[in-house]
């Protein structure tokens, strides 16, 4: 058998099919489907509670061309980008000249929130598009204007501010001139010098009054703002819609991330590549608390897949067992007993699960003669308990299981074998990690059975059963599979990871495993 290492690489490089896929999706679905209703539920009832908010925007056109038109004085300003603008709008004066004393009221920087700006710009020219959010739609449309106007302000005194302000300049200087003037006479030498100043100094403002005239804002106003008819939130349908996909999701999405790093083994697949063991059957998959007995037709293919070892030895002792309690040994090791007897062969099913033994009880064999007086006289104490079917159970807890095993269990099979009366003989063993019980009576085996079970088998606790069994140089003859959520295909050769064979049969008997 190849080492635990390169064993875990083929699981690692095993690819997943569709199957396992949908498989996984099947498993999760109705959890995600009700998950994702009551969050979906939750999200529309809160949603519905929420106040509904109304949007409103108002567009403003920004021209990139320089308007100074080739006028003598450079006294424009220099052109701005659409960020520019955006960083303005956004500014906490012109926010406050919207909200007015409502700012103070509800707080300037809560406010700013429901302002904002979007951005299209083109070769020539920009759009600004001034959207603001409020719980009332006159409201939200008011806002919006207000807020446009507040920004073509700001834009029509950058541009016209620094002629203004020259003007003011001149109109003193140009009043001064005259004031001089009018306390002269005519005849005043420095009459005339001033009167060309007074001249220059009225050019220059008339100059500047024809710049001012001129002067075009880059800013003009496209579209104002109407009141909304509809809200923009709550949706409480879309929102529902959202929540509830996500949340499935995020089931669904947790559901394959448990599978894929789920440390037990999920399918036959995994537990042959684990073991680099041959799957020889599938059992199904029952519902709890039911008695029925195990499908026939899962045990014949058991028998079948088996056929080889049991023509190699007369009588075939098949041991069955597993890596720890609960994954259905006993029901696999009576299934098969049943299966071997169908044959008209007599089959003796032994119970050498001594600390937990219940083959006496599901039999009704409580009085007859059990497995240690069978040890202590060296008899056969079977009881017959269908046609070819003949078991030996054990009634009652031996102190020391594995001495009482280890003692007399090779000279007691020996015994029986002399005595040639059983073609088959089915041994259900104790689990091989709790306990030493069944090391002590593998050796004696035709051949081993290693029982595990779907989502319920850990694969280290498989790994490390087979390396037990191969420790005392015993080699499981192969597995079976119990428990399969979908036991469509059960395995007549068996496969490993370098040779397979299958056949189909199709079983929906239902039972209570044990063991």
């Amino acid at each position: 058998m190849e080492n635990s290492t390169s064993i875990n690489s083929d699981i690692a490089e095993e690819e997943i099919s569709l199957a396992d896929l949908l498989e996984v999706l099947r498993k999760y679905l109705l959890g995600a489907t009700i998950v994702a209703l009551l969050a979906g539920a939750i999200t529309f009832f809160a949603s519905s509670r929420e106040p509904k908010v109304y949007r409103a925007a108002a567009k403003i056109v920004v021209n990139f061309a320089d308007g100074r038109g080739g006028a003598e004085l450079d006294v424009g300003p220099p052109p701005l980008d659409l960020s520019a603008y955006r960083e303005v709008a956004l500014s906490p004066d012109i926010i406050q000249q919207v909200l007015g004393k409502e700012a103070e009221a509800r707080g300037l920087s809560a406010q700013m929130k429901n302002f904002k700006v979007e951005t299209v710009e083109g070769k020539y020219s920009g759009l600004l598009r001034l959207r603001v959010d409020a719980l009332n739609p006159k409201t939200a449309a008011a806002e919006a204007n207000k807020w446009a106007h507040a920004l073509l302000a700001w834009e029509n005194k950058r541009v016209l501010g620094k002629i203004q302000s020259q003007k003011r300049a001149v109109a003193a200087q140009l009043a001064a001139v005259e004031h001089q003037l009018a306390s002269m006479s005519a005849l005043d030498d420095r009459y005339t010098s001033l009167s060309l100043l007074r001249a220059q100094i009225q050019k220059k403002y008339d100059q500047l009054e024809i710049i001012e005239a001129g002067a075009q804002p880059r800013m003009q106003l496209l579209e104002t703002a109407h009141p909304p008819e509809r809200a923009i939130k709550p949706r409480p349908l879309l929102n529902a819609v959202a929540a509830a996909t996500m949340a499935g999701l995020l089931v669904i999405t947790f559901g394959f991330f448990k599978e894929a790093v789920s440390p037990f083994v999920r399918r036959s697949e995994e537990a042959a590549a684990v073991t680099d063991l041959p799957i020889l059957a599938e059992f199904p998959r029952l519902p709890p608390r039911s008695r029925a007995e195990l499908p026939m037709e899962a045990a014949e293919f058991l028998r079948v897949g088996l056929k080889r070892l049991l023509l190699r030895d007369e009588p075939a002792i098949l041991l069955v067992t597993s890596s720890v309690e609960g994954e259905g040994k006993t029901s696999v090791a009576i299934a098969l007993a049943k299966a071997l007897a169908q044959e008209e062969r007599p089959t003796l099913l032994v119970d050498a699960d001594l600390r937990r033994p219940v083959l006496g009880k599901l039999f009704g064999l409580e009085s007859s003669p059990g497995i240690l007086r069978s040890f202590a006289t060296l008899e056969d104490a079977a009881v017959e308990a269908a046609p070819n079917l003949y078991m030996v159970p054990c009634h009652h807890p031996p102190d020391g299981p594995v001495e009482v095993l280890g003692r007399y269990f090779r000279e007691w099979i020996r015994y029986l074998s002399a005595e040639k009366r059983y073609r088959y003989i089915v041994v259900d063993g104790a689990p091989l990690l709790p306990v030493a019980d069944t090391l002590a009576i593998a050796p004696y085996a035709t051949g081993v059975l290693l029982v595990a079970a779907e989502m319920m088998t850990r694969k280290k606790n498989l790994l490390r059963s087979v390396q037990l069994l191969n420790s005392i140089g015993v080699q499981p003859h192969g597995m079976v599979m119990n428990r399969v959520r979908q036991p469509s295909t059960v395995f007549l050769g068996g496969y490993s990871s370098r040779q397979y064979g299958y056949g189909r049969a199709h079983s929906r008997s239902q039972t209570k495993t044990f063991g």
